[in-house]
Formats: structure tokens, sequence, C-alpha cells
């Protein structure tokens, strides 16, 4: 993805989090530049590289983590840490780090509430069921006004 987007970005870049989530609970993320996922509330160390489109030479390191029975996992969009009030304060990290544990929908209704000044995505992951199988909640992107 990187070297497809070397060039193409007219002097910006792209952020993205790379997520495969396993039945055994087993999660492997590559970040490049994106937000880090919440597990239950806390912020989850990944390795972070270069956005994307940046340099050709950007690695991308693995980061491993397990999911047990019952955690969340909950992934977001910079709009919701850059929703800004009408005095121009950001939501920012602690309040995100505060509503993590909540839906999906309820992040993206929170952050947009608060004044959405970008597009807004929230997915969050619980494992759950007896095969161990990831139960996900998704809210559709908000759109940002014209």
């Amino acid at each position: 993805m990187n070297q497809r987007l070397i060039g193409r970005n007219n002097g910006g870049f792209t952020t993205c989090l790379v997520l495969r989530a396993d039945p055994s609970g087993t999660l492997t993320l590559a970040n490049a530049g994106h937000i880090a996922p919440y597990l239950n509330g806390a912020e989850l160390f990944t390795s972070n590289g270069l956005p994307l489109g940046l340099t050709p030479d950007a690695s991308y390191p693995e980061t491993n983590h397990s999911l047990a029975p019952d955690e969340q996992l909950t992934l977001i969009t910079d709009g919701v840490l850059e929703a800004r009030n009408k005095t121009g304060e950001l939501f920012g990290f602690d309040r995100t780090a505060a509503i993590s544990t909540k839906s999906a929908q309820e992040i993206a209704q929170t952050a947009q509430f608060f004044g959405q000044d970008d597009d807004i995505t929230a997915l969050t992951l619980t494992r759950h069921g007896v095969d161990g199988a990831p139960s996900t909640q998704y809210a559709t992107p908000i759109l940002s006004p014209s």
C-alpha cells in the first residue's frame, strides 16, 4: 500500500492501521501513523511506522497482542480526537479513552455532538462465544459538514 501511494497524495499522507483478529484471540497489528486502538479503555501499544505515501523505505513492524474473552478492542479515526467544541477545544485523548469502552455508535455520536470537525469512524470488537469468534460493531462513518 505504501508503494502505491508514493507520489499520489498531492503532498499529503494517509494513516492506516491493519489488524488481523484470529478466533483464538490473537491480534496482529501494523500501524502506519494511525491512532492506536484501545483495549478495555487503555491505549494499546503498537509499533508505529510512518504514514503511507511519504517514503518508499518505510517499514511497518507487526505488533502482537491477545484479546481475551469479553475484552473489547476499539478502533477510531482522528475525527473523534479532533472533534472541537464551539470554543475550539479538542475532544482529545483523555475524553476518547474515557468513552472507548462504549459502543461504536455511542463513541461516534459523542464526538459528533461535541463538535464534529472531520469524518468520524468507530469500530469495536469483543471476543464472545464458545468458538471464540469476535463480535463486531461499527458506526457508519459520519462525514463532516460541508
